[in-house]
């Protein structure tokens, strides 16, 4: 069985692994309908009932797909990257509740804020996230950050429902500070009431090789309510339920799931050309074109070496 976590807020629980929609859409492997909604599908087979996802994502026919017919409780989270424009914040629910075939959305976020949260860029949205849940078309509004400085933001907001950081056991990725930094910055917010739900627990495919470390790191941190973790076929799924829930893991699923079915990908709405992983790539298989990194798929080994030097966390093993 996999473990859950009660959101009080929704009257529900929800399993502690959940599945990441990132990976599926046109900014990494461009599945296919149908192939996303077989993600989808064997995902909550499975057991798992928490999908986060994103306006940015471009998944939400996949999951709507893949669960058409289900009816079980599923808890789906999205994001607006709208910062400083309420209207669009307004359109990005409207769409979500449209795509998804939803009454509500449980979970409505601001897409990577840092900080400086309502006194800067992202008061606007906020303010339609909040009338949205006081309409009853959200159940539960936060951010996702990459930043220590955007956890303890949150908790500084009393409304805010939800946080959801980057975290990893190595920190990779985390903006402004290191792994313990941000564990104490989640304590915070565990401790406000907030729902915590991790991110980047395998830093983007970096650390499929450890990937068992990993993610018990983050399943033996008690603060971290669940974690999403980017899934794009179903023997990927397998492997995640089956670890979660204890159960052994065969050899022959264990070689199915490794770097031998993962290529490198650039995140290039995250990228910001600073050619800083041309610099550490051994193999010549990186440059930096029209401002942004690209990939020599037929130069690059995936030893993963440039991967720490992206600050962005543009690079991506899917």
């Amino acid at each position: 069985m996999l473990e859950t976590r009660l959101v009080t807020q929704l009257g529900r629980t929800v399993t502690r692994l959940g599945l990441g929609a990132l990976p599926m859409g046109p900014l990494q492997r461009t599945l296919s309908v149908e192939e996303g909604a077989r993600v989808v599908r064997a995902a909550v087979e499975g057991g798992i009932t928490f999908i986060d996802t994103a306006t940015l994502y471009g998944t939400y026919e996949l999951i709507a797909r893949g669960l058409k017919g289900w009816r079980s409780p599923v808890t789906l989270a999205t994001k607006t990257h709208a910062k400083t424009d309420r209207a669009l914040a307004e359109k990005h629910i409207e769409t979500a509740l449209k795509e998804l075939g939803r009454e509500t959305i449980d979970i409505m976020l601001c897409h990577c804020a840092r900080q400086r949260f309502i006194e800067a860029e992202w008061g606007p949205t906020l303010e339609a996230l909040l009338a949205a849940r006081a309409k009853g078309l959200v159940r539960m509004v936060g951010m996702s950050t990459h930043t220590v400085a955007g956890v303890l933001d949150a908790v500084r907001h009393p409304e805010m429902d939800v946080i959801h950081p980057l975290i990893n056991l190595k920190g990779m990725g985390i903006i402004d500070g290191g792994v313990e930094e941000m564990l104490a910055a989640i304590r915070q917010a565990h401790e406000a009431g907030m729902f915590v739900y991790g991110m980047k627990a395998l830093a983007g495919g970096n650390f499929v090789p450890n990937r068992e470390e990993a993610l018990r790191f983050i399943f033996d941190t008690p603060e971290i309510d669940a974690v999403v973790v980017g899934m794009v076929t179903p023997l990927e799924v397998e492997w995640n339920l089956r670890f979660a829930a204890g159960r052994p893991i065969p050899a022959d699923l264990a070689r199915d799931t490794t770097l031998s079915s993962k290529r490198l990908s650039i995140v290039a709405l995250a990228c910001d050309g600073c050619g800083e992983c041309v610099e550490h790539c051994e193999n010549d298989a990186l440059s930096v074109v029209e401002g942004k990194a690209t990939v020599d798929h037929e130069r690059c080994i995936l030893c993963g070496y440039c991967a720490p030097h992206c600050q962005r966390l543009a690079i991506r093993m899917v």
